[in-house]
């Protein structure tokens, strides 16, 4: 806001100069009356209100209504070349901004500078380019999260996971296939915490046929259709999985999830969102091991390099607690150990004792 005070004080002394000199003319004027053959009585007037800075109605009229022009003239400048904006600006929802039945996945605001009334952060990525990864928790139509670029390295440094966060002036951009908000200081973008230390999402369980591993060939690296796109930054996970291979992927980050339960069901995950991991692959990503879940954030990237065309879906783990092992109180095969889980014996033992 103390930017902002200073644009609209330099924008109006500059406006303000443009006008200083019909102001100095109209006193000019004033003055003209006496310089005139006149009674001693009026000249002496005349210097008592220039001294006190009473001047004749009609010069104070006129500058007051000169005033208000050129306060008018600046909020309307402002407000036109971005500096502000309007109270009647909408505030979009993630679902809004994410959601479009266009193939590619393309935001239908992409290119806008919004308003958005923001989620939950799900995740925190430092770095000379911070992200956030923001989720609407109330919005279960898929489409409910996105992610938030920084373009300077402290711009999210009073933000962490768990808080909930609007964000205003922001950059909608897709960028190699995903959608972000731009945080751009040239934007004035800003955001405000609405509240903090709220519990994260429970990961949307998915088939792994809902965000299968593209088809490998000679120049392409490309998924068969877009219908992952809903889950696009979401916090999701597959269950009964093995690792069937490493080495995937444009940087060769991604490994290959199986299905244990259908071999033809593959997916592919990567570890570069981490905050665990100490190198390309968490230590618990080995070929042949098996996992009761593994849950992460689904990006989409889309590139060309090397004469090859890539366009694929990949599952971000975030922490070491993206891996989940098999456990014999996990009854559902969700891969959490919950009340489902209790429900479900409640159930047998019910069963058992009935007998």
């Amino acid at each position: 806001m103390g930017n902002l005070r200073n644009q609209m004080f330099i924008y109006y002394k500059k406006i303000s100069f443009i006008h200083k000199k019909n102001m100095m003319s109209d006193l000019v004027r004033e003055k003209q009356k006496f310089a005139q053959p006149a009674t001693i009585l009026e000249r002496l007037l005349f210097c008592r209100s220039a001294i006190h800075g009473k001047f004749p109605y009609a010069l104070i009229k006129r500058r007051k209504e000169m005033k208000t022009k050129i306060m008018m003239l600046v909020m309307i400048s402002l407000v036109t070349f971005g500096f502000i904006g309007t109270a009647n600006a909408e505030m979009l929802s993630i679902y809004k901004i994410q959601f479009t039945d266009e193939a590619d996945g393309a935001s239908p605001e992409n290119g806008k500078i919004v308003d958005c009334l923001g989620g939950t952060v799900i995740h925190k990525i430092s770095g000379s380019r911070p992200r956030l990864v923001i989720q609407d928790v109330n919005e279960n139509r898929g489409w409910n999260a996105i992610q938030v670029k920084g373009w300077v390295s402290d711009a999210f440094d009073a933000v962490n996971i768990g808080d909930n966060m609007s964000f205003y002036n922001v950059l909608v951009e897709e960028y190699r296939g995903t959608t972000f908000l731009q945080y751009q200081g040239e934007n004035n973008a800003y955001f405000q915490t609405i509240s903090t230390g709220n519990t994260l999402p429970k990961p949307i369980m998915v088939s792994i046929k809902d965000i299968n591993a593209p088809t490998d060939n000679i120049d392409s690296v490309i998924v068969n259709n877009h219908n992952a796109e809903k889950y696009e930054s979401a916090l999701i996970k597959v269950v009964n999985v093995y690792i069937e291979g490493t080495g995937y992927g444009k940087s060769y980050d991604n490994y290959l999830l199986t299905s244990n339960a259908n071999p033809a069901l593959t997916c592919w995950a990567s570890d570069y969102m981490n905050s665990d991991n100490e190198s390309i692959y968490h230590s618990y990503v080995e070929t042949g091991k098996s996992f009761c879940s593994v849950s992460g954030i689904l990006e989409q990237y889309t590139n060309k390099s090397g004469g090859i065309n890539y366009d694929y879906y990949q599952l971000l783990t975030t922490n070491t607690e993206s891996f989940s092992f098999q456990h014999v109180a996990d009854l559902d095969g969700d891969g959490d150990v919950d009340f489902d889980d209790y429900d479900i014996f409640g159930k047998y033992w019910r069963l058992y004792e009935g007998k």
